[in-house]
């Protein structure tokens, strides 16, 4: 029976999976669409599924007449890789059909697949391999009952599954500055998680109203509010609009609370967020109409949801913004932290690099203006989309990640000799850098260096970067950020 069912989807592999499609499809944009869906993770060490469900993640839909695509339909695996289905005769179903190629990872290739339940067990049907989607109203609603997972060869799913998935539009518009508002830039200082951060954000008037962009970075999305006299009032609960480096839609929340840091045996310090939201009709900032700046002494989130504590959130505290006059500076030296090595099972390394938003003197720069060059062993390292001059906030979600002043790269080739990094500065015509820096792979000792420094947070990820707690089973990727802004990975594994 079991050769069966191997030589069954082998033949299906063999006739039903195209090429994978990374490339926007022609067609249109739908926009403003949330994905939702119940999802889970099964634990073949254990027998065990977890459950979840989600709701406000940013879809990516184009219908082109007959065929609709679906970008990212595992929610957890931004690739920009793209699902295709074909919109039924009447009108009323989507039928999406599997297998389709997902990804290719050293060599080997996955598919998206949609597969049943067996006990505690998921499986393929070879008999039934169509997700179908109900189209009404501008929404795609999954009545197939199946789940879709992300398959090896042999029909073994390897990742979280989503299922009862719905795909609609949010219902929501933001609030942007009119055509005519005037802008100035501002330096944005506060708190997350209790460590201070400092960035630059555009600040837009027209009349009473102001609007503040979204300080998580979330492209034309604003935080209104009205100002009258010393008072700048922002509505509790505003959409924000789509944040796209969460993948989430966002709003603003009034919150109270506060981070606190405990010790798990093994794992070093550890925060530990005792955040809730408030019922607060606004969010008020104080205004000083002399130096025209802002300032708020209450806690408030960037937060991927609409009236719980998402779990995906940005949180602001103490917050002051004040007109900022950019000058040229020469940009403070970086820092490489540490390699981890290529990590056995995976096939990839981890290496850490700080870059303060810094002058040499210690003052805050825009990081807008700030852009950086990586060698690794004598080459210089190429981003995903093909660039070398790398923006200071660039991400691909993946193989660079930016949290504060710590981007982390992902090498999936072992680093021998040694890592080096170069800062540069752009005001005008006028570009000035840091020193060339470099980490010697063999005799650094930046981890022995940092010993003495107080922890401010500790984050642990799995293999694939996702968050997990310090206590997960398995390979945990320990990043550690000293209270200088420098920022240790190490790895562990728990058994």
């Amino acid at each position: 029976m079991k050769k069966t069912i191997l030589t069954a989807l082998a033949l299906l592999l063999c006739t039903m999976a195209d090429a994978q499609i990374t490339t926007t499809p022609d067609g249109t944009l739908l926009e403003g669409m949330e994905y939702c869906s119940k999802g889970m993770v099964p634990d073949y060490a254990t027998g065990q599924i977890s459950r979840f469900e989600q709701t406000g993640i940013v879809a990516h839909v184009v219908n082109d007449g007959r065929k609709f695509y679906i970008q990212d339909p595992i929610t957890h695996y931004r690739k920009g890789v793209w699902m295709e289905g074909e919109l039924s005769d009447d009108g009323t179903q989507v039928v999406f059909h599997t297998p389709q190629v997902f990804t290719t990872e050293q060599g080997v290739t996955y598919y998206l697949y949609r597969m049943v339940q067996k006990g505690q067990s998921l499986a393929v049907d070879p008999a039934a391999t169509d997700l179908i989607f109900s189209y009404a109203d501008g929404t795609l609603t999954q009545t197939d009952g199946g789940y879709l997972s992300i398959c090896n060869a042999e029909g073994r799913t390897t990742s979280y599954v989503e299922y009862g998935i719905t795909i609609r539009p949010i219902g929501e518009q933001t609030l942007c500055p009119p055509a005519d508002a005037r802008h100035q830039t501002y330096q944005m200082s506060y708190e997350t998680e209790g460590a201070p951060q400092s960035k630059t954000v555009d600040v837009a008037f027209s009349g009473a109203d102001v609007f503040i962009a979204n300080p998580t970075g979330a492209k034309d999305s604003w935080i209104h509010g009205t100002l009258d006299g010393d008072r700048l009032t922002c509505p509790n609960g505003q959409f924000l609009g789509a944040d796209e480096q969460m993948g989430r839609y966002v709003w603003l929340q009034a919150a109270e609370g506060s981070v606190e840091i405990i010790t798990i045996p093994g794992f070093g310090e550890w925060p530990v967020n005792n955040i809730k939201l408030t019922e607060a009709e606004a969010v008020v900032f104080a205004y000083d109409a002399a130096t025209r700046s802002f300032s708020c002494d209450d806690l408030f989130l960037v937060n991927a949801g609409r009236d719980a504590l998402g779990e995906q959130y940005a949180d602001f505290d103490k917050v002051r913004l004040v007109p900022y006059d950019e000058q040229p500076a020469v940009p403070a030296d970086p820092q490489v932290v540490s390699w981890s090595g290529i990590i056995e099972g995976f096939g990839f390394g981890l290496f850490a690099i700080n870059m303060p938003a810094a002058d040499v003197d210690g003052h805050y720069i825009n990081q807008d203006n700030m852009y950086y060059n990586v060698f690794i062993d004598g080459q210089q390292l190429v981003t995903p989309d093909g660039q070398t001059d790398i923006p200071y906030n660039y991400t691909d979600g993946q193989t660079i990640r930016v949290s504060g002043t710590s981007h982390t790269f992902q090498s999936y080739t072992d680093i021998t000799d040694r890592i080096g990094v170069q800062v540069f500065y752009r005001v005008g015509d006028v570009v000035n850098s840091s020193n060339l820096v470099w980490y010697d792979i063999a005799t650094e000792g930046i981890a022995d260096a940092h010993a003495q420094q107080p922890v401010l947070r500790t984050d642990c990820y799995d293999a694939l970067g996702r968050p997990v707690a310090p206590d997960t089973k398995g390979l945990v990727i320990r990043r550690t950020t000293f209270a200088d802004g420098t920022v240790r990975t190490d790895k562990h594994v728990v058994r």
